[in-house]
């Protein structure tokens, strides 16, 4: 299926927000998830399923000093 993921299309055969979040090899406790406009919980990624057309944004935490 199609989506956006921060502002880029990409195809993707991932069912859910954390498979997602695994195809695209990210730490889980360093990104944050938006879903089509909603912040989703760490907890939500398995029970949130992608469609087609869906937008994702991707946080990336990142420590410094």
């Amino acid at each position: 299926m199609k989506i956006t993921v921060n502002g880029a299309p990409r195809e993707t055969a991932s069912p859910n927000v954390a498979t997602l979040v695994a195809e695209l090899h990210l730490e889980p406790r360093m990104v944050l998830i938006e879903h089509n406009a909603t912040a989703l919980r760490r907890s939500e990624w398995p029970e949130s399923p992608l469609a087609e057309g869906d937008r994702i944004e991707i946080l990336q935490v990142a420590a410094g000093g």
